[in-house]
């Protein structure tokens, strides 16, 4: 693991930029029939953001070629790494290499700044070693923090090499009752990422199907690379992940140039020649790869009153908290055994927003405060109370109606209480302007 000398201070100063961590790209098919030379998977969030409790796993979802809804090849997680002991670099970027083949590229082309680790070093323990990313059939890449921990057969998680993590392959994880004779019980478990693409009739594993690109007609891309992060579907594609994910296959004689295209819509990107870049951004002349902006809660690219409205709803929140929910004990015809569970109450965009507002003031514990709201209240113009770029009766209206209802966020002087001094200090601010 590269070792960075400005780490203490970066795991400080990185979280009050911002925070969030993303599965940022996947090299998962290197040509030449050298995977173990060239894989890695590549994470991005603040600088200096401690992994410790994370994991990355990737879920194959076999394959079913003829469609009969009996799978040739069954589900399994290909391989899984514990993301323990690692900090995101200076740059944000931590990259995971293949070393099981002896040796990497890593070394050469990862930007200094940016920490490495190895899937060797990292491989979650099992029967098996680390190898090599699966090439064929669907594949769906979690990042979770919250996992189940030491199953029956004596291995601290079941999220390892080789598990099958969906034996009725229902698409869904498996998750039972304890009287249930499932061989590992992987839910619930809280997911921060995932991407996924299907192929050759197998199964992905997202807990929205916004996560999953919509099309990879007929072919398993080679790599993957994220150029976006939206809190909702910006649209026209169909799907969240068809804006923010270009994938392809590799260029013919050449190992990191990649075809990238982003599936369907009048804003399809299609590049020949673009490059997976291990731990570093993919800048062009023609476009540059996005940055979280610091504060933006809602992942829209700007920090605006709906910003402090997200933030003022999550006060009192944490990373740990769950909420009761009902699991239909896999069998979703049959209500007479449905149980219920505690669940991960912040996962994906969620649990990115939360992980935002708790870094808006760092230092001042693990729940949302007002310090936080706070801060972020002090990056917008609150007489734009609509965000529409102007301050017009709009945005006197919207935020009356705010006060009124004794909504959160309508605190603007962040006091813990909404009334009449909120009024005041709103209209002061819209009589200003911004």
């Amino acid at each position: 693991m590269r070792k960075l000398s400005t780490l203490l201070v970066l795991c400080a100063l990185g979280q009050a930029a911002g925070a969030q961590v993303v599965i940022n790209e996947v090299f998962e098919n290197p040509p030449g029939g050298n995977d173990e030379f060239w894989e890695f998977v590549e994470f991005y969030g603040p600088a200096g953001m401690s992994l410790d409790g994370y994991a990355i796993a990737l879920v194959k979802g076999g394959d079913d070629p003829n469609g009969d809804g009996i799978p040739d090849l069954p589900s399994e997680i290909d391989e899984a790494f514990t993301l323990d002991g690692l900090h995101l670099g200076a740059n944000g970027l931590l990259v995971l290499l293949n070393d099981t083949g002896g040796g990497n590229f890593g070394e050469e082309l990862v930007d200094p700044d940016t920490t490495i680790a190895y899937f060797t070093q990292q491989h979650i323990p099992t029967i098996d070693t680390a190898g090599k990313l699966g090439n064929d059939d669907s594949s769906t890449y979690v990042l979770l923090r919250r996992r189940p921990q030491t199953n029956s057969d004596g291995y601290p998680s079941a999220w390892r090499k080789d598990v099958d993590p969906d034996e009725n392959w229902d698409s869904h994880i498996d998750f039972g009752a304890p009287h249930q004779s499932y061989g590992h019980i992987l839910e619930p478990y809280q997911m921060v990422d995932n991407l996924a693409w299907s192929d050759n009739g197998g199964k992905e594993y997202v807990r929205e199907s916004d996560d999953e690109i919509s099309d990879t007609p007929g072919f398993n891309p080679d790599a993957v690379s994220r150029v976006g992060y939206n809190g909702v579907n910006p649209g026209p594609q169909p799907r969240r992940a068809d804006e923010e994910l270009v994938y392809g296959d590799c260029v013919a004689g050449d190992i990191l140039p990649y075809d990238a295209v982003r599936s369907g819509g009048p804003t399809g990107f299609d590049r020949t020649g673009f490059a997976v870049t291990p731990g570093s951004f993919n800048d062009s002349d023609i476009e540059s790869q996005f940055r979280f902006v610091p504060g933006d809660v809602d992942f829209d690219g700007r920090v605006t009153a709906a910003d402090l409205c997200a933030a003022a709803s999550l006060l009192g929140a944490t990373l740990d908290d769950t909420e009761p929910r009902v699991s239909d004990n896999e069998t979703p015809d049959d209500p007479s055994d449905d149980f219920t569970f505690d669940a991960w109450k912040y996962e994906g965009r969620a649990f990115n927003s939360l992980l935002v507002t708790l870094s808006a003031n760092p230092g001042d514990g693990d729940a949302v405060t007002l310090a936080d709201v706070a801060a972020i209240k002090g990056m917008i113009c609150i007489a734009d109370w609509n965000s529409d770029g102007t301050v017009n009766t709009q945005d006197f209206i919207v935020y009356l109606n705010a006060w009124a209802a004794k909504k959160p966020c309508a605190d603007v002087n962040t006091d813990g209480v909404v009334n009449t001094q909120d009024f005041i200090a709103f209209l002061n601010a819209w009589t200003a302007g911004c």
